[in-house]
């Protein structure tokens, strides 16, 4: 007798799931995908740019001339933020809390972009 309200309770329980996975494998069944691979073209007002054809793609020496490009204006971006922000909260002579925390982030994110750099030089 003990059982017998546990078994009442789990066979319901069991047919319902069986239902529920009936019904969810017909519906998946029904539906094919159909998938279309396409490479990107960049219309221009002169003409159409394909990526596949990227000579960056192709030479390891513009690679890397190109990423290290990329990290010195991140590395100047990064300085700029830096200076401009130091000018605006030192310009009344005192420091707040909040710009304190903004100006560590700031110098955080220029020391990370001149890491990026020097280990990018160091590769090489």
């Amino acid at each position: 007798m003990r059982y017998l309200k546990r078994i009442a309770a789990i066979i319901p329980l069991m047919a319902a799931l069986f239902v529920m996975g009936a019904i969810n494998t017909q519906a998946q069944t029904r539906v094919r995908r159909v998938v279309v691979v396409q490479r990107p073209i960049f219309f221009h007002h002169f003409g159409f740019y394909d990526p596949f054809y990227d000579p960056y793609y192709y030479d390891p020496y513009l690679q890397a001339q190109r990423e290290k490009y990329y990290l010195q204006e991140d590395v100047k971006d990064k300085r700029k933020d830096l200076a401009k922000h130091q000018e605006k909260y030192r310009s009344d002579g005192y420091l707040t809390p909040k710009e304190q925390e903004k100006l560590a982030k700031d110098q955080e994110k220029y020391n990370k972009a001149v890491r990026k750099l020097n280990d990018f030089d160091r590769s090489d």
